[in-house]
């Protein structure tokens, strides 16, 4: 019988985050177990979720060990299948809010960490769904300019917000937003300025929140001129 070193410290962060990843290993293993008996439209709704679950738990892994801040490094990314991406995570949540998300594409290709602007572009159309009413409507739209640059927008059919509520926008850990965490923002903020771009919102009350933003060469690239418009196959209200 062999007796136990003396334990190693482990910081209070580390324990949650296992006790956060054992969870996650629930969650993915019941998908696993009920994906069998479910309809194929459930079983894509699993296996969004398993995704979901995974990248959660491979970010909890990364805090851990402290590897969070390379993020996968600079890759050359294809506009379309980023949006596809972002669309595919997102549409469960505006099915459940009954909101329509609207994503349409116009290809290009861009120098970035892939994982951060994913984020941060999730955060973004996030808090536009939630910010829209049932049986509204939330729109992406993205555009390549003549030079490889691309500005993005974000439009939501929401409340709108108070001038109050945009002075204080990316203002870190500050929200008005019950349940928020006030991160969100100064997170797209923080990955869009390493591609030397800007994040701008148009709002007022009544009339909805206008997000754009734009990403300037060299970062922005149009190697073969933009494709034709790519509508997301998704637009469903009042379920």
């Amino acid at each position: 019988m062999a007796a136990m070193p003396q334990a190693a410290p482990v910081s209070a962060q580390a324990a949650r985050a296992h006790a956060q990843r054992n969870c996650l290993s629930t969650i993915l293993a019941v998908a696993s177990l009920v994906a069998p008996e479910l309809s194929p439209e459930s079983v894509r709704r699993i296996e969004r979720l398993r995704a979901a679950a995974a990248r959660l738990s491979e970010a909890v892994r990364e805090d851990v060990k402290g590897g969070g801040e390379d993020s996968g490094g600079v890759r050359d990314i294809e506009i379309d299948r980023l949006f596809a991406d972002v669309f595919d995570a997102l549409r469960d949540r505006a099915d459940a809010a009954q909101v329509s998300l609207l994503v349409r594409s116009r290809g290009g290709r861009l120098l970035a960490v892939e994982r951060e602007l994913r984020e941060g572009l999730l955060n973004l159309i996030a808090n536009a769904l939630e910010a829209t009413p049932k049986g509204r409507t939330v729109v992406v739209d993205t555009a390549v300019d003549s030079a490889g640059g691309h500005v993005w927008t974000i439009q939501d059919s929401g409340d709108g917000m108070s001038k109050e509520i945009l002075d204080g926008l990316g203002e870190a850990f500050r929200t008005f937003r019950p349940g928020g965490w006030g991160i969100g923002v100064p997170l797209a903020n923080a990955a869009i300025q390493k591609l030397d771009g800007t994040l701008q919102f148009e709002s007022a009350p009544g009339h909805g929140t206008k997000v754009t933003i734009v990403i300037p060469p060299p970062y922005g690239r149009d190697p073969g001129g933009p494709s034709g418009p790519v509508i997301t196959p998704f637009d469903r209200t009042g379920v």
